[in-house]
């Protein structure tokens, strides 16, 4: 007499070339088993044949982190909705550590916004019995690199609760990937904060390859990205400037694709484009329990003599996203919440005519009672001229931007980006 075994207790059937593919590429009989047993996929498997990776020992790790997950109260997954309190007390527990200082980005009342604004985003989130232990953000987006056209990948607000750091949780929260954190661009990117050396080691060891970066004496390697911030005050007047309608899109293309052309990084409007992003992220009347983030009463356009020439939008993020810095010692505290420059350009010679706007806009920043206004106007001098007179201070962090290669099946520095483009919906 047979007993039946349950589907739950049978392992995948792999076949048996491939097997034999994987002990022959190095793979113990024991890692072979072990995988059957947690049904890991034939593709995974046939992954580590033909790209010689992982190491057994890595193998061995993801598989017990697969175990975790399987066995244990553990969940990775895809966030959603109703994850928002959860995601925002993660946030408000997940400190980094710059020198003196702890900061911390909150990310509340509404955690998703400043994802909303980004394209095929994904929020990955590791929970165990309902408290979330880490997450990160996954976008990926079309741009131009060296004149081409390719996909740009970024990885941000990653965080791991502070009491269980060093458990190996990034691991497991990888393991949540789905088809859109898969859009693995061709180009990988991301930020680091000056001085958070603490993020640097933990990316050397989940990522070694990753952190080939150009030197920077005394900071964190990487390409130096720098923005400027201006403290909100009662500057600027209306004069010629009013709320953008959609017959001025066209327009507001053309102008904000005039002022970027030429850099790295950056993605040439269309009207599409402009349109669904101040849809937010689609036309018509909104459902009530819709938080609204950026949209057409946040876009303005200049006019000179009934010509439009310039134009930008003014998004208010610190309504949901702002950094609290607590010194170690001291206890002292400092809050920082900010608008941002999106969405801009102007034509050409009307440096002034952007001025202008960004002095309404800091006008703005001080009405709605937020720290500054935060601008990338690094690859603008002459813009950068004309708002000098508005004192503004400067903020650098490091850009890792990696390419990869199928041939060497490795991440690759690449260092020789001209005049990186900025979108602080990314920052």
């Amino acid at each position: 007499m047979t007993t039946e075994v349950s589907i739950f207790d049978r392992p995948f059937e792999t076949p048996t070339d491939l097997l034999e593919a994987a002990r022959k590429c190095g793979f113990p009989q024991d890692i072979i088993e072990r995988a059957r047993e947690l049904k890991i996929n034939r593709g995974i498997i046939e992954w580590w044949v033909k790209h010689d990776r992982p190491t057994p020992d890595e193998a061995r790790k993801y598989l017990t982190a697969r175990e975790k997950l399987m066995f244990g109260t553990m969940r990775a997954r895809l966030a959603t909705w109703n994850d928002d309190e959860a995601l925002a007390d993660l946030y408000a527990n997940s400190p980094e550590d710059i020198g003196e200082w702890e900061v911390t980005v909150e990310r509340s009342p509404y955690p998703f916004a400043q994802f909303r604004l980004q394209e095929h985003v994904a929020i990955s989130v590791l929970e165990d019995r309902g408290v979330i232990l880490a997450a990160t953000g996954d976008s990926s987006r079309n741009a131009l690199v060296g004149g081409k056209r390719t996909g740009l990948h970024i990885a941000s607000a990653w965080r791991v609760r502070k009491e269980f750091r060093g458990q190996g949780l990034s691991r497991l929260l990888r393991m949540a990937e789905g088809p859109a954190v898969g859009w693995f661009g061709a180009y990988n990117y991301y930020y680091i904060r000056s001085g958070n050396f603490g993020a640097l080691g933990w990316i050397k060891s989940f990522i070694p390859e990753s952190v080939n970066a150009p030197a920077r004496e005394g900071d964190i390697p990487g390409i130096p990205i720098t923005v400027h911030h201006f403290d909100a005050a009662q500057v600027g007047d209306q004069l010629g400037i009013r709320l953008a309608r959609p017959a001025d899109v066209r327009r507001c293309v053309a102008l904000i694709n005039r002022t970027h052309r030429c850099q790295d990084m950056f993605r040439p409007y269309s009207t599409e484009f402009l349109e669904q992003r101040l849809d937010d992220p689609f036309w018509g009347e909104k459902p009530d329990f819709w938080v609204p983030v950026y949209g057409w009463p946040d876009y303005y356009v200049v006019e000179d003599e009934g010509r439009m020439v310039a134009c930008g939008g003014l998004w208010d993020k610190g309504k949901h996203v702002r950094e609290v810095w607590r010194h170690k010692e001291t206890g002292e505290k400092q809050s920082f919440d900010t608008t941002a420059l999106l969405d801009f350009g102007f034509a050409e010679g009307r440096d002034d005519a952007m001025a202008r706007l960004i002095a309404y806009f800091i006008g703005l920043t001080h009405g709605i009672g937020r720290s500054y206004l935060v601008a990338p106007l690094e690859q603008l001098p002459r813009l950068l001229e004309s708002v000098e007179k508005l004192r503004p201070t400067t903020e650098t962090r490091a850009l890792h931007f990696q390419s990869y290669s199928p041939e060497k099946d490795e991440l690759i520095m690449e260092a020789a980006l001209r005049r990186p483009y900025t979108d602080l919906a990314y920052w």
